[in-house]
């Protein structure tokens, strides 16, 4: 038995009755569904909703659609294959283009890379980046990669990345932060000869000491790369300043000449 749709007019004998699970009454104009077995009548919206009739032990159940879904109404119409098949060529196509996707070309271009890492003013800067430009835009075999930063964050970063064994491979230090990292962690790589061990050089304008990481990965060209800075940063004599700072050179730190006067 299949149930029917019907809407109240002002003269339904079901007008004021109640609906026997929304339990309002029924007014005109309403959707009404009659049980085809206990002729109980439902709001048709209540029907769909209860699968069926209301009344305890009715048995009959919701057979056919009653009138027009409302939007939204049971389950979305089923996807057009079409449109199904864009959207997977779309899907496809981002993921090809994720992978094929040219990178930002690396600036080292396969040569060895070489991290310097110096506390430097805007015009000690400007020096640098001109040098190590033109040695970059020479030198087949190293690139060398500035990094600057102000004093009072420097010596942080240098431990964190000491601790994480990626600290550049050349760094500057003050002279009494050289001696105590140095005799702490041992982070400086050796330079002179096997009776004559020295880890830094004097930088060429400052109170501090350059040195090359002792975990480089490329220490012969980490070497090449701090005689070449060397050679072209701008000197200073800093005797006077010594003097007026009582400051002494630290025991383990090479003056310029002698270490560009090394066989390397």
């Amino acid at each position: 038995m299949e149930e029917k749709l019907e809407v109240l007019d002002a003269q339904s004998r079901h007008i004021g009755r109640k609906c026997p699970r929304c339990e309002q009454e029924f007014a005109a104009g309403d959707e009404v569904v009659e049980c085809p077995r206990c002729h109980l009548v439902h709001h048709a919206d209540c029907w769909k909703e209860n699968g069926g009739c209301a009344r305890r032990g009715c048995p009959q159940v919701a057979k056919t659609v009653v009138g027009e879904r409302r939007a939204g109404d049971g389950p979305p119409p089923p996807i057009d294959p079409k449109h199904l098949m864009i959207a997977v060529g779309v899907i496809i196509a981002l993921i090809i283009v994720t992978i094929i996707w040219p990178k930002p070309s690396d600036p080292a271009a396969g040569r060895i890379k070489i991290t310097v890492l110096v506390e430097a003013s805007f015009e000690e800067q400007k020096q640098l980046n001109q040098i190590i430009g033109d040695f970059n835009s020479t030198n087949d075999e190293i690139y060398i990669e500035l990094q600057t930063s102000s004093l009072s964050v420097i010596e942080n970063q240098l431990f964190v990345r000491m601790a994480a064994g990626e600290a550049p491979d050349i760094f500057s230090l003050p002279y009494d932060r050289f001696e105590r990292i140095q005799e702490e962690l041992g982070a400086m790589y050796p330079l002179g000869d096997a009776t004559n061990r020295f880890y830094g050089v004097q930088h060429p304008s400052q109170l501090r000491v350059l040195s090359i990481f002792v975990h480089t990965k490329h220490p012969d060209a980490a070497v090449a790369v701090l005689r070449h800075l060397l050679q072209e940063m701008p000197r200073r004599d800093l005797t006077e300043l010594k003097e007026q700072a009582h400051i002494i050179d630290p025991e383990r730190m090479m003056d310029i000449d002698t270490f560009l006067s090394l066989p390397y």
